[in-house]
């Protein structure tokens, strides 16, 4: 596989299914987790696995054609290898990055970065002034959306930190291009 056969598209009914998900591998062993302590990242060891069942990945491929999002997709031909999900209202001027996931033998290949590129233009046509990310705390997750641009944020959303407390939210300002 490599990176240019993977093609970037807007999830719709034309290209995507009820059956969509049902090959993703969203399987991720962690064993390190970032905290915020004192205003900084602590690194601890607490280790666990994520994974879908096939009722999930269902559930994942419902939510993307429920109309509730604006959501991208990475194409392997027909199979769906990664998704980044957008809350479509602004909040604070921000898109708020409501999932994201890459299969796990797609992983390092720089599809994350070529999702997070797609929906950050689509963010700056629709005005906004930043990405926002409630992220799950593994070491690799953190450090990606780090290595994406992505800082603690200032103004964390209420909600998605009472819905998600072990999460670190971030987001990424986004400038407009020349």
């Amino acid at each position: 596989m490599t990176e240019n056969m993977i093609e970037i598209k807007q999830a719709d009914r034309n290209n995507f299914c009820e059956t969509s998900m049902d090959s993703f591998d969203r399987f991720q062993e962690v064993h390190n987790v970032w905290r915020i302590e004192n205003g900084r990242f602590v690194l601890n060891f607490h280790p666990f696995t994520e994974t879908w069942s096939p009722e999930q990945r269902r559930k994942k491929a419902g939510e993307i054609l429920s109309g509730r999002y604006i959501t991208f997709c990475a194409f392997d031909k027909d199979a769906v290898v990664g998704e980044i999900m957008l809350i479509p209202e602004l909040n604070e001027n921000r898109l708020i990055i409501d999932s994201f996931h890459v299969s796990r033998e797609f992983r390092r290949c720089g599809i994350g970065r070529r999702l997070v590129e797609t929906v950050a233009d689509y963010a700056r046509s629709r005005g906004a002034s930043a990405l926002y990310a409630s992220c799950c705390s593994a070491e690799e997750t953190i450090d990606f959306y780090k290595a994406m641009g992505f800082r603690l944020s200032e103004h964390p959303i209420p909600s998605c930190v009472e819905d998600e407390p072990f999460d670190i939210q971030m987001e990424c300002k986004l400038y407009q291009v020349p």
